[in-house]
């Protein structure tokens, strides 16, 4: 009798200890079917969320769903095939879900999945969640990690053991649902008895090694060895989610030929039950492991057996004239049999050969390598155009697919692949060249994570204060504390928040970087009524107590309360408006040298957003309909400003929605439209961006930090002066000296802070499509590279 594939089989997730929510996933499928069994084999899938709490585990459970029920209902017998295709379905469908949602928008998985068949096993991932095959003594990880420190590992930039303390370690180039269409890596590995794999994500991955893994998956069977594993990355530590599948391989079968492999179906009236174990983030992240919960699946694969001869009914004796009219009933079946066969196969012929007739695979490849020629002719004068071509021909080569090519063909096509892909990778570098756009991250880009510790809470704003050549950043917490951020081993922790007897509405820093201003409101009761009173706070570098001052009653008298605060020299502004009357808001000019204050109403289209100070009285606002503004205080008595539109020198191009870095040959070529008008153009932001300012080699600097196009813009006054130039009498001019842009860093963008010890250097709070908040550190130095 032939050996059949047995397996012992374990898994467990856990939330870790830093998150709040899980949102790991995980599933297998043993098919109690032996038919199904040596046709389809078992099915195992780890999937790790990103995109934030009720977007992350939306996508990774999706994503263990669909491909645990895609792959058996796929018709192919070859498992490669039918893996792909079913991580693929997964792909289109998160995307499509993101797309439907606003608030789930970027939102992505990594997926890991193993099929184990006779004695193979296929391996597929996205991402940097990964497949471990122990034999033995030793481990061997079978997966490829699709992050940035792995990609400088196999460019030999980076060592593994620099990898694995890399800031910028969790930042993965490649994901489900991110993108429209995904590259998918597949591996085969031939299977001894005594194997074990081992799928996880980077939560366990991250927190023990290869060492660790295999003495722990050695000593224990599965069920004990999935909570040992868990453990110990808890024990480590524990940041991120933790989810593990241990496969044991008591016993290997016989891979089927060909032939012998036939389809199965899902569902059905006749149906065999399959073990499915399956586990989703859907409890909320409550704290504590989760084993699979037992729920079962069925696939049916029952052909029903020939009676036996005992059971059939005998026919009676038919007299001659009776034989006679049911054999000319026979054959008049069979001349109807034939005539059916005979269209069948007539409307095969016409589907094949004429609705299924694809493009003739000579003229696309000539068609291709004219566009990609062409392209490489046009990367230094037209960038843009050659991204046009190399989109066009990739159209065109994906149009071959499911076509039978011959060897000749098959081999133009591999190279024609290569080179568009080294040359959509030179087009990226090119227009970012061009248009002054730094790509990130760099190698002078510093990714650090802000780890919160047991508080409950994360940061919204930065500041920073320079002491004695040494910068202090804050962070200004969604609870209205202000903590000071201390950096250890490349990650930034929040200590405890400063005791300011109140909530911090808002902080701005000195352009000299010797004290942060705060607007802080106090809330008590009074005649029975709970009442709110503010006050502006200074606090030095060094010290840990700030002085305060009130903000006099009267200027809250209308209903208007502060909102915003910003500085320069010895003024701070204040922006008061109201909920009930967003644009009909006033700004108060607090003086702290000559202890004065000066307020005039703010005549504005929109509610004011942000705001940022500059030399001589001069601020900018950012409306709610993401123009941006500008408006002069005199220098003496108050009179009522009257902001006028900010423009630039040109127009600002896009930036691109992937690097040349992380440009594979499944990412779709980017296409862009650059503006033709090249006279001075407004100022437009969307309303999500924040306003900030700096002083950098004596000039005044005006930085915009965008969530919705994921970069960051340096701009400074045309000609250097304090106000800019002008743009006819109703404008200011300034001019682009650089933008800094990453669709994976800057997935969100809450703050940019000019460091005041070293002006060049600009830090920004942003969340990364891991969902990870870090402070990014930018070098503005060098604006168009990426040292």
């Amino acid at each position: 009798m032939a050996k059949q594939l047995r397996l012992d089989v374990a898994q467990l997730t856990d939330v870790g200890r830093k998150r709040e929510h899980n949102e790991d996933n995980m599933a297998y499928v043993i098919p109690k079917d032996p038919q199904v069994m040596a046709t389809k084999g078992s099915l195992f899938i780890v999937a790790d969320g990103m995109g934030g709490h009720a977007a992350g585990e939306v996508a990774s459970e999706i994503a263990v769903d669909t491909v645990s029920t895609a792959y058996y209902q796929d018709d192919s017998d070859e498992v490669p095939v039918a893996l792909v295709r079913a991580i693929k379905r997964a792909n289109a469908a998160i995307h499509q879900r993101a797309a439907e949602n606003m608030l789930r928008s970027g939102m992505g998985t990594t997926c890991v999945a193993a099929v184990l068949r006779g004695n193979m096993a296929y391996i597929a991932n996205v991402g940097d969640s990964r497949a471990y095959l122990i034999r033995g003594k030793t481990v061997k990880q079978i997966s490829q990690d699709h992050s940035w420190v792995a990609e400088q590992v196999r460019a030999g930039l980076l060592t593994e053991d620099q990898a694995r303390t890399h800031a910028q370690r969790n930042v993965i180039t490649r994901s489900l649902g991110t993108q429209p269409d995904v590259e998918i890596d597949i591996f085969t590995e031939p299977l001894q008895e005594g194997d074990s794999l081992v799928l996880c994500t980077d939560g366990l991955s991250g927190l023990i090694t290869e060492d660790e893994l295999q003495e722990i998956v050695n000593r224990f069977v599965p069920q004990e060895s999935v909570y040992h594993l868990v453990e110990r990355a808890n024990e480590n530590g524990g940041p991120d989610n933790i989810t593990a599948i241990v496969i044991r391989v008591n016993e290997v079968g016989v891979e089927p030929p060909p032939r012998q492999r036939r389809p199965v179906t899902v569902g059905g009236p006749e149906e065999d039950t399959a073990i499915l174990e399956t586990s989703l983030a859907s409890s909320g992240g409550q704290a504590g492991a989760r084993y699979g919960n037992g729920h079962s699946g069925t696939f049916s694969f029952s052909p029903r057996p020939a009676p036996a001869l005992s059971e059939m009914p005998m026919p009676a004796l038919a007299p001659p004239l009776a034989k006679r009219r049911r054999r000319g009933r026979i054959f008049l079946l069979n001349v109807a049999l034939l005539a059916v066969v005979f269209l069948a196969l007539v409307a095969g012929a016409v589907y094949y050969l004429v609705l299924r007739q694809g493009p003739d695979p000579d003229q696309v490849l000539a068609q291709a390598t004219t566009l990609v020629n062409r392209a490489a002719g046009e990367l230094n004068s037209d960038p843009v155009r050659a991204l046009q071509d190399l989109a066009s021909a990739q159209q065109s080569l994906r149009s071959l697919q499911g076509l039978t090519l011959s060897d000749a063909q098959r081999t133009q096509l591999t190279s024609l692949q290569r080179s568009l892909t080294s040359q959509a990778q030179a087009a990226l570098a090119a227009y970012n060249k061009r248009f002054g756009i730094t790509s990130l991250p760099c190698s002078s880009t510093a990714v650090s994570p802000i780890n919160t510790g047991s508080l409950a809470t994360h940061a919204r704003s930065l500041a920073a204060l320079e002491q004695k050549g040494k910068t202090l950043l804050y962070a200004l917490g969604e609870d209205s504390q202000l903590y000071p951020l201390m950096q250890v081993n490349q990650q930034y922790s929040l200590q405890s928040h400063l005791e300011l007897d109140g909530k911090v509405l808002g902080v701005a820093t000195a352009n000299d970087g010797s004290q942060l201003y705060l607007l802080i409101a106090h809330s008590g009761q009074s005649q029975g009524a709970t009442s709110t009173s503010y006050e502006l706070a200074v606090l030095q570098a060094g010290q840990t107590k700030a002085k305060t001052a009130p903000i006099d009653t009267a200027l809250t008298s209308n209903g208007q309360v502060p909102s915003l605060i910003a500085a320069w020299d010895s003024d701070v502004y204040v922006v008061f408006s109201s909920k009930q009357a967003p644009n009909s808001a006033q700004i108060v000019d607090f003086d702290r040298t000559k202890l004065t204050t000066k307020q005039a109403p703010l005549p504005v289209s929109a509610n004011v957003v942000s705001i940022a100070a500059f030399p001589n009285n001069q601020l900018f606002l950012l409306l709610g309909d993401g123009s941006v503004q500008s408006l002069q205080y005199s220098s003496g008595k108050a009179q009522e400003p009257v902001p006028v539109p900010v423009q630039v020198q040109r127009p600002i191009p896009g930036t691109l929605p992937v690097s040349e870095r992380g440009f594979t040959l499944a990412t779709p070529v980017p296409t862009v439209t650059v503006p033709a008008q090249q006279g001075p153009v407004s100022l437009v932001a969307s309303n999500k961006a924040i306003l900030s300012s700096g002083l950098v080699n004596h000039i005044p600097h005006l930085y915009i930090a965008d969530s919705a196009t994921h970069r960051l813009l340096a701009l400074t006054p045309l000609g250097g002066g304090a106000a800019g130039g002008t743009s006819g009498s109703n404008s200011i001019l300034m001019q682009l000296t650089g933008q800094y842009a990453s669709p994976i860093l800057f997935a969100s963008l809450r703050a940019a802070q000019p460091d005041p010890a070293k002006g060049t250097l600009l830090y920004a709070l942003a969340q990364n499509t891991a969902s990870l908040l870090n402070v990014v550190s930018v070098d503005t130095s060098s604006s168009g590279s990426c040292a």
